[in-house]
């Protein structure tokens, strides 16, 4: 799955289910300074993107998940190959 296939999931996940106005969402964007979301949404997040793709984020790389990109590096380290 291409890098803009999953940055194209998270942008509708975003708009769709957080109210995100789509013109904030970049891949540099971060979470909590530029969209206003919490650790809780961003849990909420990770949650619909582990359903989505059938992986399992590791705790670990959640807390490091700051902006789009880096969410998009961890989806796709998580794929099944």
């Amino acid at each position: 799955m291409s890098e803009q296939e999953i940055f194209d999931k998270i942008k509708e996940v975003l708009i769709n289910d957080f109210e995100v106005e789509e013109q904030l969402i970049k891949k540099e964007t971060s979470f909590y300074d530029d969209m206003g979301l919490d650790s809780l949404d961003a849990i909420d997040l990770i949650v619909s993107l582990n359903n989505i793709y059938n992986i399992e984020v590791d705790n670990k790389d959640i807390e490091e998940i700051r902006n789009i990109e880096q969410l998009i590096e961890v989806v796709q380290k998580n794929l099944p190959k």
